[in-house]
C-alpha cells in the first residue's frame, strides 16, 4: 500500500466520499452490509483502495506545507518532481533567525508519498491565500 489506511475517525469525516466510492464499485447500503459481515478480506481491500485514492487526490492538491514550533519554522514548496524547503531557526538573544534552504529532487510518481510523509510528521497544508506570499519568499531566497 502506497499510503496508510484511513482511521475510523478519518473515514467518518469523509463518509460521503466513501459512499460514492462504494457506489462506483457496485455496492449499495445492503450489499455493503452483507460484505462487511461475510467477506472481511473484501472489506480490507475496499478500505485500502479508498484510502489510497483519498491520499492520492489529497496530496495532488497540495503546493505548500508548513510547521512552526518555538524553536523553528519549516515551509515546503512542491512542484511535480522537487520540493524546496526553507527553515528558520530561532536563536536566543538574536534578532534575526538563522535561515537554511534547499531542494530535494524525486521522481514525479513519488510526489504524493513525499507530501504524505510530511503530513504524517505534523506539517499542515498552507491556505491558498498565503500562496502568493510564499511564492515571493521562495523567489527571494533564489529557490
Amino acid at each position: 500500500m502506497k499510503f496508510r489506511r484511513l482511521s475510523d475517525k478519518e473515514l467518518q469525516a469523509v463518509e460521503k466520499e466513501f459512499v460514492k466510492f462504494l457506489s462506483s464499485q457496485g455496492y449499495d447500503a445492503p450489499s455493503w452490509q452483507r460484505v462487511k459481515s461475510e467477506d472481511p478480506d473484501k472489506v480490507d481491500f475496499l478500505l485500502d483502495e479508498f484510502s489510497n485514492l483519498f491520499w492520492e487526490s489529497s496530496t495532488e492538491r497540495i503546493t505548500y506545507l508548513e510547521k512552526s514550533s518555538d524553536v523553528d519554522r519549516w515551509v515546503f514548496q512542491f512542484s511535480e518532481s522537487s520540493a524546496k524547503v526553507i527553515r528558520w531557526v530561532k536563536k536566543d538573544g538574536v534578532e534575526n533567525p538563522e535561515l537554511f534552504s534547499g531542494v530535494k529532487q524525486f521522481p514525479q510518481e513519488a510526489r504524493g508519498r513525499e507530501i504524505f510523509l510530511l503530513l504524517e510528521q505534523g506539517l499542515k497544508p498552507c491556505p491558498d491565500e498565503r500562496h502568493k506570499e510564499l511564492n515571493e519568499l521562495f523567489e527571494k531566497e533564489g529557490l
